[in-house]
């Protein structure tokens, strides 16, 4: 690999390594619960989740823009300077309101970067190079996730509001952007004159992977609850567990590869079963062990449910509309985490234990994954051979 080829890959990846930024505080969040106890719980909440409703849009419009009428360079710069400066403004802050516009303007920062780092993947690479190049995103998305998850913990043992620090990492990858990443070529539609769409598949896809996401978030946002009221740890414990997410995430990532060339979209199956399977250990646990356990398995799962899911967006969608395709991904998956929050809301009013919906996610995903089993693997499999 050249060393241009190398400062490329290499800003590409600094793209991934701030993805996962809106998890940065889900360590902190019962700590910021006991600095406003006025607030319901609910309301807290809107700390982790109001950030996925502005990234809708956001992504949505920068998978739209994206290397047509605004450079994926400008899109970048502008996005990390929003991730990093927005994301810790509220160490200064006091008034819960005021910390929630700065979520809103983090999650718009996040919600601009999002779509960019995987459009660039599927513009750059093809076939089994791809699938490599999404399993190391993954690898180092998630690496990233430990990073400022554990930051986040660590620090939120300090003040609640020193959770919020950890974005300022988002300035190296600015640095990386502005100084390592090269405009990519215009795609030509070859003179066909016809408008590139984004085939109605890409949507349904996309609103199962936001229901993914929508399952995935009781786990997420509730660990600090569960270990904290359960008298199984503190916030760093919180951290750490769920850092153990993105352990199992970066292990996903760099196995997606070799998994998906033996098994091909079978890697679906595989995927669904072990989140179902870390999330029974989450619901029964008792211990650190086994929360970690079960959050790692989950982590694991979804890093290879989403190349796996994007290599089937690669073979359907023209490579000029990758970026819109990646944007739409993405804003359902934001979407997915925003409603969470009533999601969660709706499933404790038909049972208040705090792990319900975890066993609700548990049994959903055992289900899906039966059903892929059977069904889905073959289709995929014919609309990959079309590709």
């Amino acid at each position: 690999m050249s060393n241009t080829r190398f400062t490329t890959v290499l800003a590409v990846m600094s793209v991934f390594f701030i993805a996962m930024g809106i998890g940065t505080i889900t360590p902190a969040l019962q700590n910021i619960a006991e600095a406003f106890p006025h607030l319901p719980f609910s309301t807290i909440l809107l700390a982790s989740t109001l950030p996925s409703l502005f990234i809708i849009p956001a992504t949505a419009w920068s998978g739209m823009v994206a290397g047509k009428t605004v450079s994926y360079r400008t899109l970048l710069i502008i996005g990390t300077l929003l991730f990093a400066l927005a994301g810790a403004a509220p160490v200064m802050m006091n008034d819960f309101t005021v910390i929630l516009v700065a979520r809103a303007l983090f999650g718009i920062g996040l919600g601009i970067i999002s779509p960019l780092g995987t459009a660039l993947i599927l513009r750059l690479f093809e076939g089994q190079q791809r699938a490599n190049m999404l399993g190391l995103s993954g690898v180092v998305m998630n690496l990233g996730g430990i990073v400022l998850q554990i930051l986040g913990g660590i620090l939120c043992t300090i003040s609640w509001r020193y959770a919020f620090l950890p974005h300022l990492l988002g300035l190296l990858t600015l640095f990386m952007v502005l100084f390592m990443l090269p405009e990519p070529p215009k795609v030509e539609t070859q003179g066909t004159g016809e408008k590139v769409g984004i085939p109605g598949a890409v949507y349904l896809i996309a609103a199962l992977f936001g229901a993914s996401v929508m399952l995935n978030y009781p786990m997420l946002v509730n660990m600090s609850t569960i270990i904290i009221t359960g008298n199984l740890g503190d916030a760093a414990a919180a951290g750490f567990v769920l850092s153990m997410f993105t352990v199992g995430g970066m292990i996903g990532g760099a196995i997606f590869g070799k998994l998906h060339q033996y098994i091909k979209n079978q890697a679906i199956t595989v995927s669904l079963l072990l989140i179902s399977l870390g999330m029974g250990l989450v619901y029964y646990a008792n211990s650190l062990m086994m929360l970690t356990a079960g959050s790692t398995l989950v982590g694991m799962g979804f890093s290879i449910l989403m190349p796996a899911v994007m290599m089937i967006i690669g073979t359907i969608v023209h490579p000029s509309a990758f970026a819109s395709a990646s944007g739409m991904l993405m804003a359902f998956l934001n979407l997915g985490g925003f409603i969470s929050t009533y999601y969660i809301a709706m499933l404790l009013k038909i049972n208040s234990y705090i792990r319900f919906p975890i066993f609700v996610a548990m049994v959903v995903y055992l289900i899906s994954a039966i059903i892929y089993a059977i069904t889905g693997g073959r289709k995929q499999s014919g609309v990959s051979a079309q590709g």
